[in-house]
Parts: C-alpha cells; structure tokens; sequence
C-alpha cells in the first residue's frame, strides 16, 4: 500500500507513506526524506499509529493510524492537526 497527501498553504509539504504487508516494512517520508522506517517480522498489531510534527512558519502535527483488517488489507486514516484529512483503503 503506498500513498502521498499534500499538506499546506505557504510552505507545502509532501507525505508519502509506503507499507509492504509481505515483509512487514512501512516507510514515511516527509518532502521526499525519511522520517520514520520500521519493519514487524511477525503479526502486526491491528492498530498502529505514527506521529510527525513539520513545518517551520507552519507548523502541522500529522497523525497516521494503520488498521490491519482481519485477513489481507489496510485502512489507513490521515488526520492533520486533529482533523481527518484523507482514509486509504487497500493491500
């Protein structure tokens, strides 16, 4: 599952978030740098949520929560400043 929000109006930043169910590995970057790798080499939790704090003139506090469905998939909830900006749903 891979996905990117844009955020921002005088200093625009992009999130970009990748998670490979296979191997376990989830990535986050944040204008194109790593903020935040991790890899779960068993079951995942059904819930796991990433923190970001950004911005210098702006500053956004951006929240990821990961859901793992019960079989195969994820939902995947954006909020920005405690505000749901985007739901992803997907493999």
């Amino acid at each position: 599952m891979k996905f990117t929000v844009e955020f921002g109006k005088g200093e625009v930043n992009l999130l970009e978030f990748s998670f490979n169910q296979l191997f376990g590995t989830s990535v986050i970057k944040l204008n194109h740098h790593v903020v935040k790798k991790e890899t779960r080499w068993f079951s995942e939790p059904l819930l796991q949520t990433h923190v970001i704090e950004t911005g210098t003139r702006e500053r956004w506090h951006v929240k990821i929560e990961k859901e793992r469905k019960l079989l195969v998939g994820q939902l995947c909830r954006v909020f920005i400043n405690q505000r749901l900006a985007k739901v992803f749903e997907g493999v």
